[in-house]
């Protein structure tokens, strides 16, 4: 009996070592994953940096992600601040209000790229923003913008080439500035999750969207959008965010710590900025092959938008204030990083 049992316990440690990616890794983390099938912030982002964090680990920290989500979109911060999962990835906008500083990368007219915007909201970060200890609870993997949003109707809403056009227009919105920059414009604000962007574009509920390009084929909105506005210099953008509890990071060993780092922060903006940049691309290629109209705000326009978004700029270095930061400072330095990448 006590040899049999030996046996099977000696087959059973052949079978584990010789199955690959089973556990092996000394830490497995959970990663909660909210995001819907094939969007491009998991597969172009966050699973290529899980890699890249077993990789540098050699191993010995896997991260994996849940089969369904465990908290709403709005709630992946605190996710990880109470343990619900280790490490999340969220829209600092979904929680208006909570993290001040991170605006300065969806400001207007700071850049258009994702590369641009990621690189510069990195940069301030560790120059101008960690004393203001914003993450609390957790640790700070790393933040990361979009490309710049764009306006994009449907057929019945037709094209949008003025201040005029624009105004009284419903446009849904996500999380951040771009609440804001809408109902300044004129337009009027139809909040619901990106998810169901095609659902009330189909039915008339909306007028359109201000999202950035890939969305179109993330969100699948081929039959529902028609007509897409660029604004040069960038319209709005929204940042994200990815956090580990800040005690399971503790607990991990020292160098297991600055291996996840090494492939975390600048390395994860970089990564980023990239990728969606490259997804900006295909999505428009598509909408254009799919008879999508684009359309880029002449002289007029752009000074109509200026004109009316002037406060924004204004506003965040007032709040960038009260937390003890030099906005303009952080605002200078911030477009010198955007410009040295997209010039």
């Amino acid at each position: 009996m006590t040899f049999k049992f030996t046996r099977m316990v000696a087959v059973a440690a052949m079978m584990t070592s010789a199955l690959p990616g089973l556990a092996q890794a000394e830490e497995v983390l959970r990663l909660n994953n909210w995001l819907p099938p094939g969007h491009t912030q998991m597969t172009g982002i966050i699973e290529p940096w899980m890699a890249a964090v077993e990789k540098a680990t050699e191993g010995r920290v896997k991260i994996v992600k849940t089969d369904a989500s465990l908290g709403a979109p709005p709630r992946q911060y605190d996710l990880a601040v109470d343990g619900i999962a280790d490490v999340t990835v969220g829209v600092l906008g979904y929680t208006p209000g909570r993290f001040k500083l991170a605006g300065i990368a969806e400001l207007p007219f700071v850049g258009e790229s994702a590369s641009g915007l990621s690189k510069g909201l990195w940069t301030v970060h560790e120059e101008f923003f960690q004393d203001a200890d914003e993450y609390k609870g957790v640790q700070l993997l790393g933040i990361y913008a979009n490309a710049s949003g764009h306006v994009m109707t449907t057929e019945a809403a037709g094209a949008i080439d003025s201040v005029d056009d624009y105004e009284g227009k419903k446009f849904r919105v996500g999380g951040g500035i771009v609440q804001q920059v809408n109902p300044a414009l004129g337009g009027v604000n139809v909040a619901v999750p990106a998810n169901e962007v095609y659902e009330i574009l189909s039915q008339g509920v909306a007028d359109g969207t201000l999202l950035p390009f890939e969305a179109y084929p993330s969100f699948n909105l081929k039959g529902v959008i028609s007509n897409a506005l660029t604004i040069p210099g960038g319209f709005y953008s929204s940042s994200w965010f990815v956090v580990m509890n800040k005690a399971k990071f503790d607990s991990l060993s020292p160098e297991d710590q600055e291996a996840i780092m090494s492939v975390s922060g600048a390395a994860l903006a970089e990564l980023a900025g990239k990728s969606q940049d490259e997804e900006e691309i295909k999505a428009k290629e598509q909408m254009a092959a799919d008879g999508v109209v684009f359309n880029e705000a002449d002289e007029a326009f752009q000074a109509a938008v200026r004109e009316r978004l002037a406060g924004l700029e204004a506003d965040w270095i007032e709040q960038a204030a009260s937390l003890g930061v030099d906005g303009e400072a952080a605002l200078a330095r911030m477009r010198e990083v955007v410009s040295g990448v997209e010039n």
